[in-house]
């Protein structure tokens, strides 16, 4: 998602040093990007990461990052946490957008653009910044290809949220589908390990993918495929000349939908009519959308698979 902001970064700023601080999934795949000339991981509390929340502690790694004296120090999220992070390193400039208040926090804040693609409001807010240079957006590989070329169409049920997730009954029902036609890989993945353990065993032959993202990322690279939810995976796979169909809900594809190289998303045709307690979420319109129509939806892109 940021991607094109750090390059925009890079050539606005040559002879600046760049530190990159991203959780600890992330970090190894970045390292290959070279796009910083730092990569710090942190998993903040409040990301998703399950364990005890430690404000102090985070705090303190704040007063870390203090020493370091940045000239500049950029927020891409909007998190008020995110900015009163921000604020505690003391960087000399601090920019960032205001969607939860906090702009008393930053010296440079900018109203949150709710309305654009997520892939693009970094590249707004240093627009926004007056930096305004051509980026250079042609898509790279992340590293040399290790595996051997094995061309599955990959399911990938893993999501952060349940309300992202497919139900097990569309998973079977869909590899049941494609079985005799395709060949299948799973991604294993530590909020979808419970969900493969049932699938496999119904189809113990299928072919099971599990390791970092950095090795994900190599071996993906030379598959036909992706299917996944809402999540990460459909994203890298288009930045890496995958095609993917990621699978919506309620949320809007229009602001979090993968945008490159013939990836596509399925959503639901009525608007969300159900009871949540999530704003943005609903299981139930993620689980309207059908094995069948995904099917057809893979039928739709033989010219590109």
């Amino acid at each position: 998602m940021i991607i094109p902001a750090l390059r925009l970064i890079k050539s606005s700023f040559p002879n600046a040093e760049l530190t990159l601080l991203t959780n600890s999934d992330a970090s190894e795949l970045l390292e290959n990007f070279k796009l910083a000339d730092n990569i710090i991981s942190y998993d903040f509390p409040w990301t998703g990461k399950k364990g005890k929340t430690n404000y102090q502690k985070v705090w303190n790694f704040a007063k870390k990052l203090k020493e370091e004296k940045f000239d500049l120090g950029i927020d891409f999220k909007g998190d008020f946490r995110n900015l009163i992070f921000l604020w505690k390193t003391r960087s000399r400039y601090r920019l960032g957008f205001n969607g939860t208040g906090g702009a008393y926090l930053l010296t440079h804040s900018f109203p949150f653009p709710f309305k654009i693609h997520q892939s693009d409001r970094a590249v707004q807010l240093l627009q926004l910044f007056e930096l305004n240079q051509k980026i250079d957006k042609s898509l790279i590989n992340i590293v040399p290809n290790i595996f051997d070329k094995k061309k599955f169409i990959v399911l990938h049920p893993g999501a952060n949220h349940r309300a992202r997730q497919w139900s097990v009954k569309n998973w079977l029902k869909l590899i049941k589908l494609m079985n005799n036609t395709h060949k299948i890989a799973l991604v294993k993945t530590d909020d979808s390990k419970n969900l493969v353990s049932i699938i496999l065993k119904n189809f113990p032959e299928i072919y099971i993918f599990s390791g970092s993202l950095l090795r994900f990322g190599q071996w993906l690279q030379n598959q036909k495929l992706l299917i996944g939810m809402d999540s990460m995976a459909v994203h890298l796979a288009g930045v890496l000349g995958i095609p993917s169909i990621a699978i919506f809900g309620k949320q809007n594809p229009k602001l979090t939908g993968p945008k490159y190289n013939n990836s596509t998303f399925l959503s639901p045709d009525k608007p969300c009519s159900h009871r949540v307690d999530h704003w943005r979420l609903c299981q139930y319109c993620t689980n309207s959308i059908t094995p069948e129509a995904v099917i057809k939806k893979i039928k739709s892109m033989k010219n590109y698979i």
